[in-house]
């Protein structure tokens, strides 16, 4: 009787359980349905999975979850899903798009032997409300039997990833190269204060020194929290800059617009403006800016991809020749003047010979060879988009030709930049060696590579004509010289280890590891000098304040100075002088490195002496962790040595502040910032 009378209470318990059971299913789906609408591909993979864990039979959800890894460029799993409704003779026929949708992530994955296969069996029962799919399926057979002809006859690329130090999980794109420092954006960085998952991120410029760390600049471009930005594009002369300001639409769609700012001529960055009509365009997006010299306007000219009317479908390429009176250097703002007016931009031109109804756009051109390079989805391509190239003559823009294997793959291949060299360059790319977030999503995200191309083959050199053959005759006139002999350049002297006594390393106030009395830390140089740099605005923004006119131009010119010719300058020699170190001990050498510690008279002399240790500590920390520790069986050995001063406060110049309640003076004034160093005092070599 006593189970009998609980019966009830516990049927209706398991009633209620199942129904939460299945409202927390549908709950997940509806989210996921809501990201679909939203265009958050990666949002609603994560929700329909959720579903597909628990009712991994459920055929509706299979699909959604199949489409959205495909648009995310998940082609592994949006394959697994597709694969399970093929599995149902049923599910099949109640899809009509299945083969071809098995077709499409074939090809984005290099199998196209199997794509036709599914786009064959597509066309063999096409349905007869989509005629423009149908079309598509015969096309992409076209391309698929070009892109297996061009695999066969791959070039000899050299591709690269840049590794860790540039890339990250997220994507990196629009490489390039001013001088020794790479340009690119990156998809990295979260949005303050959003609460979604998972959580939005932004794109802001980062820079790569002498093939260093990435980090942010300190100047140049505007910092926020609400928009992207991307996509730097430098005149010929470096002076002016110009770049995409983005906003999100949705999760997937932006609207972007260009801006100028101007690097005047005491190497300042200008507040940047937004341009004028015509270059950007209400409510369409103007984006992927690219400046190069064009011999027939004999002047810059601006490439970019835009939506706007009058182009031939989604992006398109557009050009437009720059006013030379205003973008030249001698133009340039007078120093600690701000951007005051914009010249009147000519009408773009649509650049149709290389445009399609799909999507061209990231725009560059080699003005030495007078080539314009661009990624297409619209041309027979490898899958995703592919790198073209089209020779300009005067205003004439060639067929577009692909690229080919190597540049190009069956996934995304953008944001082509050569080198002056016409050899080696960078490209972005989703291709399997990219990183990404998880298992599930290996082609989410782009990572920056590195190429270089073969070497153009030299034609043979002509053979000497055999005896008795006529030889041309060569008219020589003989011209007397007026000027004296070129001497050919002195060579210059290769780096001596004595070159970097006196090298002062800079470390941000009570770092490493604040408010403590250890005498050693486990961040390395490396590490503590990154957190360093990131605050040169922070710095920059405290030491003007209050300032005004000339006198905050120089505050901020002198803070900027000092991170850029001083912080920055001593980190890159402190590469150098390792690169030497190991070149001459591998040599047999025995080296001793002394170092000594300073800082700046802030704290009490005891803790300003720890303080200085800790220091010291970073620094033989980088040494130890420099190239994955290639110095560390030297230092094993005893063939390295490196001897350890610290002198803490009792060393700080005179006139410097220790008033705690003056951080201008005590902390952001570089004369105390000076103090704040670790510096190489004595290199023996025995």
């Amino acid at each position: 009787m006593k189970s009998v009378k609980y019966l009830p209470a516990l049927i209706a318990f398991l009633l209620v359980s199942f129904a939460a059971y299945g409202q927390s299913l549908r709950s997940y789906e509806r989210a996921g349905d809501d990201a679909f609408k939203k265009k958050d591909y990666g949002a609603a993979v994560q929700h329909y999975a959720t579903v597909l864990k628990r009712k991994n039979n459920d055929y509706s959800v299979l699909w959604k979850y199949g489409e959205c890894a495909r648009l995310f460029y998940s082609y592994g799993e949006a394959e697994k899903s597709y694969k399970k409704i093929e599995a149902s003779p049923k599910q099949a026929k109640a899809h009509p798009l299945l083969f071809f949708r098995l077709g499409e992530v074939k090809k984005g994955q290099g199998d196209y032997a199997a794509a036709i296969g599914y786009f064959e069996k597509f066309l063999s029962d096409p349905p007869g409300d989509e005629p423009d799919v149908v079309e598509k399926a015969r096309l992409e057979i076209e391309y698929c039997r070009q892109a297996q002809t061009m695999s066969a006859d791959s070039k000899q690329v050299e591709i690269k990833n840049l590794g860790r130090s540039i890339n990250s999980a997220y994507s990196e794109f629009a490489p390039v190269v001013v001088g020794d420092t790479l340009f690119f954006s990156s998809y990295r960085f979260d949005k303050k204060g959003d609460r979604s998952k998972p959580r939005q991120k932004l794109t802001r410029v980062m820079i790569s020194s002498r093939g260093g760390r990435a980090r942010e600049p300190g100047r140049g471009f505007p910092t926020t929290d609400t928009a992207h930005i991307a996509h730097t594009a430098f005149s010929p002369d470096g002076h002016y800059v110009f770049f995409s300001v983005c906003k999100n639409l949705n999760a997937y769609d932006i609207r972007c617009e260009l801006w100028l700012t101007i690097v005047d001529r005491r190497n300042r960055w200008l507040p940047p403006v937004r341009l004028p009509e015509p270059i950007n365009m209400p409510g369409y997006t103007t984006t992927q800016p690219s400046v190069s010299y064009d011999e027939y306007f004999e002047g810059p000219v601006l490439w970019f991809a835009s939506d706007r009317p009058g182009g031939k479908g989604k992006l398109d390429l557009w050009y437009v020749p720059l006013d030379t009176v205003f973008f030249c250097p001698c133009a340039l703002p007078l120093p600690g003047k701000k951007i005051t007016r914009l010249p009147r931009f000519a009408q773009p031109v649509n650049a149709a010979a290389v445009n399609t109804p799909e999507s061209d756009g990231m725009p560059f051109y080699f003005a030495p060879a007078q080539k314009l390079y661009f990624s297409s989805e619209g041309w027979p391509g490898m899958g995703g988009y592919d790198i073209f190239s089209s020779q300009k003559n005067d205003l004439d823009l060639a067929k577009p030709v692909n690229a080919g294997a190597g540049l190009n793959s069956s996934y995304n291949d953008v944001y082509f930049y050569l080198k002056q060299d016409g050899l080696t360059g960078y490209l972005s790319s989703n291709r399997p060696g990219s990183m990404y977030l998880d298992a599930s999503n290996k082609a989410c995200c782009n990572d920056l590579y590195s190429f270089r191309l073969p070497a153009p083959v030299v034609p043979p050199t002509p053979s000497l004509p055999s005896k008795g053959d006529s030889v041309p005759t060569i008219s020589v006139k003989m011209v007397p010289l007026t000027t004296e002999p070129v001497q050919p350049a002195a060579l210059p002297e290769p780096p001596k280890l004595q070159d970097f006594v006196g090298l002062p390393l800079y470390f941000d106030n009570d770092e490493p590891d604040k408010r403590t009395r250890r005498t050693t830390t486990r961040k390395s140089y490396d590490e503590t000098v990154h957190a360093y740099l990131e605050r040169q605005r922070e710095y920059r923004d405290r030491f003007a304040y209050g300032l005004k006119d000339a006198a905050y131009d120089d505050a901020e010119t002198t803070i900027d100075d000092f991170f850029e010719n001083e912080v920055r300058r001593g980190y890159e020699r402190l590469g150098q002088l390792c690169d030497l170190l190991l070149q001459r001990l591998q040599d047999g050498e025995q080296i001793e490195v002394l170092i000594k510690g300073f800082t700046s008279p802030r704290a009490k002399s005891d803790y300003n002496l720890n303080l200085g240790r800790r220091r010291i500590s970073s620094v033989r920390n980088h040494f130890e962790q420099y190239a994955d520790g290639a110095l560390m069986p030297f230092l094993k050995t005893g063939q390295l040595k490196v001897l350890e001063t610290s002198f803490g406060e009792t060393t700080a110049r005179s006139g410097i502040s220790d008033d705690l309640n003056d951080e201008r003076n005590s902390i952001y004034h570089p004369d105390a910032a000076r103090e704040r160093r670790v510096e190489i005092v004595e290199i023996r070599e025995r």
